[in-house]
């Protein structure tokens, strides 16, 4: 084994172990001293990035002006969310904890430090872990480690299942927090998230990014690898909504679990027409069946098929039973939820960078064969698609298809207005491209 074949492989040692049983800020028990405490000029708070440094310390600046985090608190007074509060019978959304749970760092009244605000929003902290033990270590080179930073409380957002727990924990919810069919019937927006997507448009969003996935950020905390992201991401976001599913909190007598689970597309369609339609995954189920939100299993599915064609059968298979069991009982529909979590903990367990390898090309034609099939007739499986053909696009590096990008991006603009047609003519263009062969 060569010398930087040691060294990579003592940082993914380093960085599995840094990871595991990470336990997500909000409930990590340490406190939480503030974003003040992180925006000092020599800290994160410099107007422009610093030289001869590990990270850009500007972080605090580019957050304030830039990242849609800081302002999470500040929405909660619009009109809009007043108007949802005024309607869930809540005195004010600034001071409920159903809207403070994920619009800001809401950690118990004992947690906050003497510079803490409730106010900050989604602040340092509720990424990256009560500073409590780590503040006053974590920028010394000459002694702070990953471990040591780990040791000390600080949350691996480097890690793609941790930070991927992380976001879904709000952007799609858990057990403990939850965007509930009556809260969006009240005026919340619909939720969507695609892991690699959604943490490259708050990495770089604003005129400075917030990190630099340079050589340093490689030896320190491994790479920046975006195909792994987004294929973990989908299998991470798969399992969640599924053991969500099969959740008791969810079910209690009703005849359906919670509502917020299925594809909102499937009931919110204008009247003015018949739209219902079963797709092939769906099991052939009758008419006016509502289906479960399935956007990230379809994209899960298109993995399998690549990494592990005997996972793949299996996987369709159980997607098939869900939605058939959905139609049945609370019961039923929480079963086939675990036995295809099964499956997916399977495919999960093998997936790795490794196995990946360079299959871009592969996985796109495998994305565009299920879009074939009639998979992304509804929007949630063709906005995630599109997610997919961007990363995967821009990984191959073709910049004819890429400037094909916008044009399907424009096919999806408006949710009420998508015409699978179109979308499906638009991903043509990407079909059969002028490449030498995989390697």
């Amino acid at each position: 084994m060569s010398t930087m074949n040691r060294s990579m492989m003592a940082v993914l040692a380093a960085i599995l172990a840094a990871g595991a049983n990470a336990e997500l800020p909000e409930r990590d028990g340490y406190t939480h001293m503030g974003v003040a405490t992180c925006a000092t000029s020599q800290c994160h708070g410099s107007a422009v990035p610093r030289d001869g440094s590990s990270v850009l310390q500007n972080e605090y600046v580019t957050w304030t002006q830039d990242d849609p985090h800081s302002r999470a608190y500040a929405v909660l007074s619009n009109a809009q969310s007043q108007a949802i509060a005024s309607r869930l019978g809540l005195a004010s959304a600034t001071s409920a904890d159903i809207c403070l749970d994920c619009h800001a760092d809401n950690v118990p009244k004992a947690q906050r430090g003497d510079r803490f605000q409730l106010s900050d929003g989604i602040g340092c902290e509720a990424c990256h872990g009560g500073a409590e033990n780590w503040l006053a270590s974590h920028y010394n080179t000459a002694t702070a480690s990953l471990e040591s930073n780990r040791a000390a409380g600080m949350y691996p957002t480097h890690r793609v299942d941790a930070r991927g727990e992380l976001c879904l924990s709000c952007h799609l919810g858990n057990r403990d927090k939850f965007a509930t069919h009556e809260i969006m019937a009240a005026g919340h927006p619909r939720l969507a998230f695609e892991l690699d997507t959604f943490s490259e448009l708050w990495r770089t969003a604003g005129r400075q990014p917030h990190y630099q996935p340079d050589a340093d950020y490689s030896d320190r905390k491994g790479g920046v690898n975006h195909l792994y992201t987004w294929a973990a991401g989908v299998i991470l976001e798969s399992r969640k909504r599924l053991q969500l599913v099969a959740s008791e909190r969810f079910a209690g007598d009703r005849l359906f679990p919670e509502l917020a689970l299925y594809d909102c597309h499937a009931c919110h369609r204008s009247m003015k027409s018949v739209q219902w339609r079963a797709l092939p995954r769906h099991g052939g189920v009758g008419p006016g069946q509502p289906f479960l939100h399935d956007g990230a299993l379809v994209m899960a599915m298109v993995v399998a098929r690549v990494i592990s064609p005997s996972d793949a059968d299996a996987f369709e298979s159980g997607l098939a039973d869900l939605h058939r069991a959905s139609s049945t009982d609370v019961a039923a529909t929480q079963a086939a939820a675990r036995s295809l979590d099964a499956t997916l903990a399977r495919l999960e367990n093998a997936l790795s960078p490794a196995r990946l390898g360079n299959r871009e090309l592969a996985l796109l034609r495998e994305v565009l064969a299920t879009g074939a099939e009639g998979n992304y007739l509804d929007y949630i499986s063709a906005e995630q698609a599109f997610m997919a053909v961007q990363m995967l696009v821009i990984e191959i590096g073709d910049p004819v298809l890429e400037e094909r990008l916008d044009r399907i991006a424009d096919t999806l603009n408006d949710d009420e207005r998508y015409r699978p047609s179109r979308f499906a003519a638009m991903l043509a263009s990407l079909e059969n491209p002028e490449h030498a062969d995989e390697q």
